[in-house]
Parts: C-alpha cells; sequence; structure tokens
C-alpha cells in the first residue's frame, strides 16, 4: 500500500488523517487529523457527520493546538522537531486509504455539481498556466476528494487541485499561479488572517493547489534516519535565495540569515535551510522575498545526505517581511 502526501485515511477510530509529506516512520504514518465524527456535523463522509478538527469559532487553530494521535514509534520522529505537532499513525490503524492521484477530470461523476466544478475550474487552469498545466499529473484532495462520488453535494469552499511533479514543473506552476494574483487584485485571496501568493480566486472559484513529488524518494528528507538539536530556540530574519522546494509540504527554501537571536554555526551562517512543517506558506516565499522563521536548527541524516535546517512547525513562527504581491 503507497500513501502519499495529501493522501485521506479513515482510521479505526472514525477519525479522518491527511497524510503530510513523503517522510514516514517504517509501518507508521506522518499527517494531520483533518476532520473528528460528530454528529452535528457540517460535513458527511461514509454516511457519517464529520467536523474539521483545525477550526474552532470558525477560525483555524494554531498547530500545536490541534487535535493529535501519537503512537510511539521507536524512532527519531518520536521527538524531532519538525513532527512535534504532526500526528504519528501505525498503518495497523488504517481502516481506509483514499488516494489523492485520482483525476479530478475523469472521476467525478459526470452530471454531477463537482464534475460541473471540476471542468469550471479547469478551464481557468487552462487560462492561467496554458503549457505548464499539460505537464503535471493531476489529482484531488480535500474535502472534494472525500465527496468525489456524492451526487448530493451542492457546493464547495474551495477546489483542492493536487499538481504531482518534479521540483522544476512545480516551480513553474506555482510561479505562474503567483504572477496571476500580482497582476489582478482581484483573483488576490486573503483567508485565514494572511494573503495567500497561490491560492487564488477565480471565475469558478476559490483554487487552492497542492503539490507532491512523483515519488516518495524525490523528498529532500526521504531516508530521514536522525534529527537532532542544535539549538533549542532560534529566529532568523534574512533573504531568500532558493525556492525549488518552495510549494510542497513540508516547504523547504533557502535563505541568507541577516539577522539571528542566537549565534549560527558556520555552516548555517551564509546560507541556511528553513523547514516549514505547517501548510500556510507553501508557495509564498520566492526569491529576494525576506521573511521571519522562529524554530529550533536542527541537524537531519537523510539518504540524500546531510542537512542543517531551522525547522519551523507552527503558522505564527513563520512571517512574509516583503510585500506579498511584489514583483516577481
Amino acid at each position: 500500500m503507497l500513501i502519499q502526501d495529501q493522501d485521506y485515511v479513515l482510521l479505526k477510530d472514525g477519525r479522518l488523517l491527511t497524510v503530510h509529506g513523503d517522510c514516514h516512520p517504517p509501518g507508521h504514518l506522518v499527517g494531520e487529523i483533518s476532520f473528528v465524527p460528530c454528529v452535528n456535523g457540517d460535513y458527511t463522509f461514509f454516511r457519517t457527520g464529520y467536523r474539521k478538527a483545525y477550526v474552532t469559532g470558525g477560525r483555524g487553530m494554531a498547530e500545536r493546538d490541534r487535535e493529535r494521535a501519537r503512537w510511539e514509534t521507536g524512532t527519531c520522529f518520536d521527538h524531532a522537531h519538525p513532527f512535534s505537532t504532526k500526528s504519528l499513525v501505525p498503518l495497523t490503524e488504517v481502516e481506509r486509504h483514499l488516494s489523492a492521484a485520482v483525476d479530478p477530470r475523469s472521476e467525478t461523476v459526470p452530471g454531477s455539481f463537482l464534475h460541473r466544478y471540476t471542468e469550471a475550474h479547469m478551464r481557468e487552469l487552462r487560462h492561467l498556466l496554458g503549457d505548464a498545466l499539460l505537464d503535471a499529473p493531476l489529482g484531488l484532495t480535500g474535502s472534494a476528494r472525500l465527496l468525489l462520488q456524492e451526487c448530493s453535494v451542492r457546493s464547495l469552499h474551495d477546489f483542492d487541485i493536487l499538481f504531482i511533479g518534479g521540483p522544476e514543473t512545480v516551480r513553474t506552476i506555482a510561479r505562474r499561479l503567483a504572477a496571476y494574483g500580482k497582476a489582478r487584485p482581484e483573483a488576490r485571496l486573503r483567508e485565514h488572517g494572511k494573503g495567500w501568493r497561490i491560492r487564488l480566486r477565480t471565475g469558478a472559484g476559490i483554487l487552492c493547489p497542492f503539490f507532491r513529488y512523483p515519488e516518495p524518494s524525490d523528498s529532500p528528507l526521504a531516508g530521514l534516519t536522525s534529527v537532532q538539536t542544535m539549538i533549542r530556540d532560534v529566529t532568523v530574519r534574512g533573504r531568500v535565495i532558493d525556492d525549488l522546494h518552495g510549494a510542497y509540504l513540508p516547504t523547504l527554501i533557502k535563505v541568507s540569515p541577516e539577522w539571528a537571536s542566537e549565534p549560527l554555526p558556520v555552516e548555517a551562517s551564509q546560507h541556511l535551510l528553513v523547514l516549514i512543517s505547517h501548510m500556510r506558506h507553501r508557495g509564498d516565499f520566492l526569491p529576494g522575498d525576506r521573511g521571519t522563521f522562529t524554530g529550533e536548527l536542527c541537524h537531519l541524516s537523510a539518504h540524500g545526505g546531510d542537512l542543517v535546517t531551522l525547522s519551523v512547525v507552527d503558522g505564527s513562527d513563520s512571517r512574509m517581511d516583503s510585500s506579498l504581491w511584489a514583483a516577481l
């Protein structure tokens, strides 16, 4: 069973978990509890009422305060800062797997609202992306994926499209989406207390893009074996110099530090990798942008080599200091 980023799994206790990233402990999944059973919930999946687990009072909760399901894995994931706000669930607790690798153009029920909604968004995407749209296979996540074969749906808040592609393809798509928002103020989206660079308002509704690697081994964190904290609490301000992996989850960008609350080791003082585990800044940071990041400086060992990264886990711990829609 190959379970990948942005897939859903239904747990045996009825909760729904969204898979986050492609780096998991053996026999386990990293993710976030996204929906929990609720008799009076706003959603119905599998003939059961559900509510969003990460929302209270109509507002998104801080990642640190969200409901989690955690089992001991006997690996570095149990205490590693990048996974401290995530759920860690054994595969033995999975009741059902819902892959995000379903093409909404062919998998939605003909004549249904979701089919028409998909067609409208695809027209907008062809206009937005042109030939770039042809370079990445498509999938579907979010509530639209959970309601894929449900004909009674009459509305959706947004369209959670999944692009499956390598870093260069994904960066091209993300930058075209950002350029569209820069050129058209009416397309810019402010929601959940922030502006979004690649989530857009289009003629079809709110477009919410996600991106994942074609293979889990393509992730820079693939084969993670060790995470060691170097500095417990550090804040860094700097300028982004590389966004090649800046639209995936987790988001990985490279910054040139301009100020730090603690002395940085030599290997991180000029070029620092920032690993953002929350979802609120995917695709936001482009080269030339300035940001402020707070977290733990960690040494990671993975198949691709050793990485020194600033691990950021909560949405309140990363901030865009540049104009979101400045020149690209």
